[in-house]
């Protein structure tokens, strides 16, 4: 990675943890280890890119279900009642003291931490990885990838450009929006003008080490070269 490029990335729903005071919300034990409660395999996928990258790394703590630490604290859907469809009994009729506390012991710890690192290492980039299910509404989603932006396209279009080249099976804005007001990278990138992108992944292409493994290899070469693309404005 040039030098000049300081990177930092980010995986809001790295993890699945819920206390046990919480009795998984009233969930099944088996919801817990879906796409409800965190991105499957984004945790491993992270830790093995930040190390190929030499980059700074923060992963979220806690289940999204518990507070979604890729939404503004104002947001309606910062701690939700329903996720796919299904109630989240726990969250059904939370009051303000417990939608505090979450707030306190579980978003802001990881929004300082990464404001954190951005200012101790001088981050000027941020790459957050998340992925999404093969299945969405009864129908197969055919990419296999998706690079996502708001008004700020400049890394993005970059890594998509190399995704292309690849001929890999990609999206734009797919499949989902990058227009999220007050997520995770508006708040701690495009507000402080730090080239940024939201990379997500389809979980089946991470589903055991050997895949993440070859996901790793791909990104590690797709962002390396887009890097190089942009590092000379840096």
């Amino acid at each position: 990675m040039p030098p000049s490029v300081n990177l930092l990335i980010i995986a809001d729903h790295a993890s699945n943890y819920i206390p046990k005071k919480y009795n998984n919300l009233g969930l099944e034990k088996k919801d817990v280890f879906t796409h409800k409660a965190y991105d499957p395999g984004i945790k491993e996928l992270a830790i093995n890119l930040s190390n190929k990258l030499n980059s700074q790394l923060v992963l979220g703590q806690y289940s999204r279900l518990l507070i979604d630490c890729n939404r503004d604290e104002d947001d309606p859907t910062l701690i939700s009642a329903i996720s796919d469809r299904k109630l989240i009994l726990g969250n059904k009729k939370i009051t303000k003291q417990e939608k505090k506390y979450r707030i306190n012991k579980m978003y802001r710890p990881y929004h300082e931490k990464i404001k954190k690192k951005i200012l101790e290492n001088k981050i000027n980039m941020i790459i957050s990885l998340h992925s999404f299910n093969p299945i969405f509404k009864g129908k197969k989603r055919f990419l296999k990838y998706g690079i996502l932006s708001n008004q700020d396209r400049r890394l993005s279009d970059l890594i998509l450009n190399e995704l292309k080249k690849g001929k890999k099976i990609v999206g734009d804005n797919e499949p989902y929006k990058g227009s999220l007001i007050g997520d995770t990278l508006y708040k701690h990138a495009l507000k402080r003008g730090i080239h940024h992108s939201l990379i997500e992944i389809r979980n089946d292409l991470l589903s055991n080490f050997k895949k993440i493994d070859q996901v790793s290899n791909l990104m590690y070469r797709v962002i390396n070269k887009s890097i190089k693309s942009i590092s000379i404005t840096l």
